[in-house]
């Protein structure tokens, strides 16, 4: 399990490109679930995956020459969008996986808690 102290407020904007793994299991909803909750709040950008798989050349230059800190979130150890990206030529991110913070996937039903602890590590990565 994963623990950062979050030191921001509630109402800080965060200088962070989200990019989330929307896959189909439950692993899947807690990575998208927690990078749409920060974006959502207007605190962070969420860019869309499939575009980069599709080679979306705006979106594909936008991170790859962003000031602001990329974050790639995992939802479980075949790292599809970490492998999305590398294959776009994009390497500039922080890359984490909902599984480091003990969601199992198929098994850990989806609750409150652990997309709060996943959203509390990237603000702190900020």
């Amino acid at each position: 399990m994963i623990s950062m102290n979050n030191t921001l407020t509630d109402s800080e904007t965060l200088n962070l490109l989200l990019v989330s793994c929307s896959g189909a299991s439950n692993t899947g909803c807690y990575a998208d679930r927690a990078v749409r909750e920060l974006a959502e709040s207007g605190r962070a950008e969420m860019i869309c995956l499939p575009k980069v798989a599709i080679d979306d050349k705006k979106i594909i230059e936008k991170l790859k020459t962003t000031t602001k800190k990329v974050v790639v979130v995992d939802g479980c150890p075949l790292n599809c969008a970490e492998k999305i990206m590398k294959s776009r030529g994009i390497d500039n991110f922080v890359h984490i996986n909902v599984t480091q913070f003990g969601i199992t996937k198929g098994k850990t039903p989806l609750t409150r808690e652990k997309p709060d602890e996943v959203t509390g590590y990237i603000k702190a990565i900020n």
